[in-house]
């Protein structure tokens, strides 16, 4: 997605930039209009003729318009709708995470258990995250970065990869997850609270599900081909008629040049803005949202973090604020951007499993053996691991991209293939972060 900002006349030099824009495009129908233009401008009489086209290119190019501006708020519609299910997702994941962590149980017996259960759970809800993205986009490259996979045992792993909706099965796991958590009084929360944790996900879920339909039903075909034959059809009309009624050549020309450009900058922009989870420079930036969003997870189960503020009653506080808050929020949320980033670029991993079997066989020699078999629909577990894994900072993660090789989000996933990266913490840093 383009960023931008208007001057203060409202006039962006930044604006005039081939990236993006749909007027390269218009140039393959304004360029040969005109210059039809002015050949017959130069080489044909016709006044006499044209002036028979003038009521029905009237009436011909009321009705082109209203199409096209029907079909630009079409676009415009489905974008925005698209865009707003995509942070309503986020913004209901996020809040079952939050509230989860929340309720967790303060009891330094269950420390062990809270801590796997908050490191499980980040690396659940960075999966179904990125499996939400590459169930609705259209990139050629699925690859998105996850929260290391270190510590789910094998057996999940297979089982996911095998699935053919991956939202679901995580869905499942996490349902089961906190059920599990609560009865073994890691959540401490009471039922009627922790429910709505249930409600959060599942409404997250029928989010995935409405963006799914703006991936899977396009504009109806009908509308679209006519558009695009009126378009032509007019084009060749009103080069014909400027070509006899505006002179000399040099006029015709600039005057369809300008009629052409609006026309098919028009039909352009609702073809680009019509489904915003592809590759294009004018889609959502999925790839930055699933850092963002494991940034946020990862962020989420630093302790510094799970501890309530402090207040102390001050004198001061009787009064109203004599002090602007206005510009130290604003330098808060420059500063937590800047902090995200720094942890997303610290984690950055320079080792590279390019298949999931690479992974499995790396992740087999850290764990202290295979999981057993056990029934799919119970959540993965954290393995222990030699290092002691548990007890690891969360920061020491790795990226892994889950590629999906099908042509629909609903057909039956035939391969998985997972590129995973570590980055090794040396004694040095350990200590500094001791």
């Amino acid at each position: 997605m383009i960023d931008y900002e208007l001057g203060k006349w409202w006039v962006c030099f930044g604006v005039v930039k081939c990236s993006g824009s749909v007027f390269p495009k218009t140039l393959t129908w304004s360029i040969p209009m005109t210059v039809l233009s002015i050949l017959l401008e130069i080489y044909w009489d016709g006044e006499d003729w044209i002036k028979n086209l003038n009521a029905v290119w009237s009436s011909y190019s009321f009705v082109l318009s209203f199409l096209v501006v029907f079909r630009n708020n079409q676009a415009y519609s489905r974008f925005w709708e698209g865009a707003t299910l995509m942070n309503e997702m986020r913004g209901e994941w996020l809040n079952v995470c939050t509230s989860l962590i929340a309720f967790c149980s303060r009891d330094e017996a269950k420390a062990d258990e809270v801590l796997a259960f908050q490191e499980l759970l980040v690396r659940l809800m960075s999966l179904l995250h990125c499996s939400a993205l590459q169930a609705v986009c259209k990139l050629e490259d699925k690859r998105l970065e996850l929260i290391d996979v270190y510590g789910i045992d094998v057996t999940s792993l297979r089982h996911l990869r095998d699935s053919m909706n991956r939202c679901d099965v995580l869905c499942l796991w996490l349902s089961r997850l906190i059920l599990d958590s609560h009865l073994n009084h890691v959540l401490v929360a009471p039922a009627p609270i922790l429910s709505r944790s249930f409600q959060d996900l599942g409404r997250g879920r029928v989010k995935v599900s409405d963006l799914a339909k703006i991936r899977d039903i396009p504009f109806p075909f009908p509308y679209a081909q006519l558009i695009v034959m009126m378009l032509a059809v007019h084009s060749v009309i009103t080069t014909m008629i400027t070509s006899q009624y505006i002179h000399p050549w040099y006029c015709s020309g600039l005057i369809t040049f300008i009629a052409m450009s609006g026309f098919w900058a028009l039909f352009f922009i609702s073809a680009e803005i019509d489904h915003p989870f592809g590759d294009d420079p004018n889609d959502l930036p999925l790839g930055k949202m699933q850092q963002d969003w494991n940034a946020r997870l990862l962020e989420l189960i630093r302790p510094e973090k799970q501890v309530p503020v402090k207040f102390t009653p001050h004198r001061h506080g009787k009064h109203p604020a004599r002090f602007s808050i206005t510009d130290y929020l604003a330098r808060s949320e420059g500063d937590s951007h800047n902090r995200r980033r720094r942890l997303y670029m610290a984690s950055k991993s320079t080792d590279i499993f390019e298949t999931l079997d690479d992974l499995m066989s790396h992740h087999a020699t850290l764990a202290d053996g295979e999981a057993s078999p056990r029934t799919d629909d119970l959540p993965p577990r954290l393995l222990p691991s030699a290092d002691s894994w548990l007890q690891a900072n969360v920061e020491k993660n790795l990226d892994v991209d889950l590629e999906v090789c099908e042509e629909s989000h609903a057909a039956p996933m035939k391969e998985i293939s997972i590129a995973a990266g570590r980055r090794e913490i040396t004694n040095e840093e350990t200590n500094h972060r001791t």
